[in-house]
């Protein structure tokens, strides 16, 4: 049983030493210190029934001096059922506790008391009921405070984690916040590779309980550590668990597991509410940026709402575009060109919220949406133009967003630097483009517009008009062919672009014999008036297929 301090419970020791009722420890010395937590009186040969755990049996016992092995069996059965101890009367039944109950007693550790003739059964339990009066009246008195204190110190830092350090400091613990997964989340966290075993160990015990159904309240050990743990759960799910590491050999006070409940029920709170208004602040970022997208509401509309996220709408900012892919993007060879598939179809919602968490811990101004299976972010990223600075602070992100949503790979396009909000569309273009090569490259999981080379800045800098235009000669001739005859004239010319001009390459790629390639090549011929084998005519295919790309990702 655990041992408590006198003053915050009744002992054995102190009912003997502080009473002045003439009690005497006769046997079972080593429990003197186990706490009262009630009293019976009774002489049944098993009052254990009827009697609540932590209670001190005081009884006459006429059969003592005829079966002084009754005795010892009572012993037996108070230590078996968790009693604290038990006290004779001496007189009118009893002139001398047997021998053989007192070996008994200190075999099992339970205080045996003898009480004298001069001392009434009803002086010691209104002694032990009083005290057991000024211990609640004590609890309940230091369970308040704790719980104004906490409520305080929450209101005062605003964020779990001051909660959770002066939680730890109330209740002399190391504390640990922890995800549902069990990784780091906050906390006090002890240091060193001992420390991180240390919480290996105890969350795949605490693994191990939650798999035989134990509720949300779970004490392990580990070693000579006890460890408790508390669910900080919403909507029916365990988002968060708080972890108490107590010293070794220190045992989980009343005081302790009452202070880490209220803790518990504050975190849910924080946790419910802050959902609540992250769900609001990422609805109006993502209302922001379609309104922008869209062209929606007046520049000065615009550029207030922007100021209002924290974005002067002035300074260079940058568009971003994530996905998130299996752990081997699957492609398609269809068109002679890896055609990337691996793009998620639906952007869940804790995509997009990891991705505005993690911006919004690194005090960074955006405003993001999602679709498409991506999630778009514009944001300022501190003012930085210098490409190594915004490859530097987005690999830290991506480290960040990627540990939290657990996926395989999360990879960003970034567009250009820029100023001006009707360029917007433009740099929603760049950042696909970059994304769209970070994906097919697969060797980075950052692709800058900045790094792809002239050709794409070249045609980028060219209005749809242009592009169009661009398109139509050679591209929008062989779809319309293609559509038409359900040929494949468009994805050959794809494959021959990419397989630089190679027929023997691009005959490999597509599955068909090298006279179907040039018979393919030479249909192309026909239909776009080029010369395929000259520079020019290479040069104009390229244009096109390239301005066919430019202007599907600016539109998608």
């Amino acid at each position: 049983m655990a041992e408590q301090s006198v003053g915050e419970a009744l002992t054995i020791r102190e009912l003997v030493e502080k009473s002045d009722l003439q009690l005497e420890v006769v046997a079972g010395r080593s429990g003197v210190d186990h706490v009262i937590e009630a009293v019976y009186i009774g002489d049944l040969d098993d009052p254990t029934p009827w009697m609540v755990q932590g209670s001190l049996l005081l009884t006459t016992q006429p059969r003592l001096e005829g079966d002084a092995e009754s005795g010892a069996r009572l012993v037996r059965l108070l230590k078996e059922n968790r009693m604290v101890g038990i006290g004779v009367a001496i007189m009118p039944h009893v002139r001398e506790i047997p021998a053989v109950m007192l070996d008994a007693a200190d075999e099992a550790g339970l205080p045996l008391l003898r009480v004298p003739e001069g001392t009434p059964f009803r002086q010691i339990t209104s002694y032990v009921f009083n005290a057991l009066a000024s211990r609640d009246m004590h609890r309940l008195r230091r369970s308040v405070a704790l719980q104004k204190h906490l409520l305080d110190t929450m209101l005062a830092e605003q964020t779990p984690s001051g909660l959770i350090k002066r939680l730890g400091e109330l209740i002399e613990a190391d504390m640990v916040l922890l995800d549902g997964r069990g990784s780091l989340a906050g906390g006090a966290v002890p240091r060193g590779p001992a420390a991180k075993k240390l919480i290996e160990e105890a969350w795949a015990e605490y693994e191990r309980v939650l798999g035989a159904g134990v509720p949300r309240s779970v004490i392990v050990d580990v070693g000579d550590r006890q460890i408790a743990f508390r669910e900080i759960r919403a909507d029916g799910q365990t988002e968060q668990v708080l972890m108490a590491i107590y010293p070794e050999g220190s045992l989980i006070s009343e005081f302790a597991d009452a202070a880490l409940s209220f803790a518990q029920r504050l975190l849910e709170v924080e946790l419910v509410t802050g959902q609540s208004a992250s769900l609001v602040r990422r609805r109006t970022r993502a209302g922001l940026l379609d309104m922008l997208l869209r062209s929606r509401g007046t520049q000065t509309e615009l550029a207030e709402r922007l100021l209002y996220h924290g974005i002067e709408p002035r300074e260079p900012w940058r568009m971003i575009a994530f996905t998130a892919l299996p752990s081997e993007p699957e492609t398609s060879e269809k068109r002679g060109v890896a055609v990337e598939v691996g793009f998620a179809e639906t952007v869940t919602n804790e995509f997009l919220s990891t991705v505005d968490h993690v911006f919004e811990e690194s005090d960074v101004p955006f405003v993001s949406r999602s679709g498409h299976g991506e999630v778009l972010v514009l944001s300022p990223l501190h003012g930085d133009t210098d490409v190594n600075a915004v490859r530097g602070f987005l690999l830290d992100a991506l480290t960040a967003a990627q540990a939290r949503l657990r996926s395989a790979r999360i990879v960003a396009g970034v567009s250009a630097s820029c100023s001006a909000l009707d360029g917007l569309p433009r740099a929603v273009g760049q950042a696909r483009i970059a994304l769209r090569h970070g994906v097919a490259r697969g060797d980075t999981p950052i692709m800058l517009f900045d790094e792809l080379g002239v050709r794409y800045k070249a045609l980028d800098s060219l209005p749809d008009d242009v592009l169009r235009e661009l398109r139509e000669g050679v591209v929008g001739a062989l779809a319309a062919a293609d559509a038409e005859h359900d040929g494949e004239l468009l994805p050959t010319l794809e494959a021959y672009l990419a397989e630089s001009f190679s027929v023997s390459a691009a005959a490999a790629v597509l599955f068909v014999h090298r006279n179907t390639l040039r018979k393919r090549l030479a249909r192309i011929e026909s239909l776009t008036h080029l010369d395929l084998a000259s520079s020019g005519g290479q040069a104009e295919a390229y244009l096109s297929v390239r301005a066919a790309e430019v202007l599907a990702i600016r539109e998608g």
